[in-house]
């Protein structure tokens, strides 16, 4: 199932996640679901071999936003992406499509403040996990207040 068309109607913001390399931040959309990353044999054969139990995690990013839940850590997102919105979750500051400590790895949106709205991501993802929308960036403001 790729991501919620309508998930800033349909979740609520559960998060603000902080890049641990830099400034940038984005919100974190829940509730999560079992998708399809936890039915993937790469992400549950490396869960198994790390011990993490899969579990719903949401959406993370309002108007770069990745079903963490859908996203399986195939890293062609990270690599179509002309500004690098993207970075490993569990491998920070990393981009390359490789990069990925394993495949319970996510493709986090940690600058999606710097898209450009070519959608490279969107086109390319297996699973559709991933959701550009420039209309959401005044959802993101309204969001981002309440943590101020």
């Amino acid at each position: 199932m790729p991501i919620d068309p309508n998930f800033p109607a349909n979740h609520q913001v559960i998060e603000k996640f902080k890049d641990p390399l830099s400034e940038n931040y984005h919100l974190v959309w829940g509730p999560g679901r079992l998708a399809e990353a936890s039915s993937n044999p790469k992400v549950k054969s490396d869960s198994e071999a790390t011990g993490e139990e899969i579990k719903p995690i949401g959406v993370h990013g309002t108007f770069v936003a990745v079903d963490w839940d859908s996203c399986i850590a195939d890293g062609v997102c990270l690599l179509s992406c002309p500004v690098k919105v993207f970075e490993w979750y569990k491998n920070p500051g990393e981009t390359g499509r490789n990069d990925r400590k394993d495949y319970t790895d996510k493709a986090n949106p940690v600058k999606e403040a710097d898209c450009i709205w070519c959608m490279a991501c969107v086109e390319v993802c297996p699973t559709k996990a991933i959701k550009v929308d420039q209309l959401n960036q005044d959802i993101h403001e309204k969001e981002i207040a309440k943590f101020t």
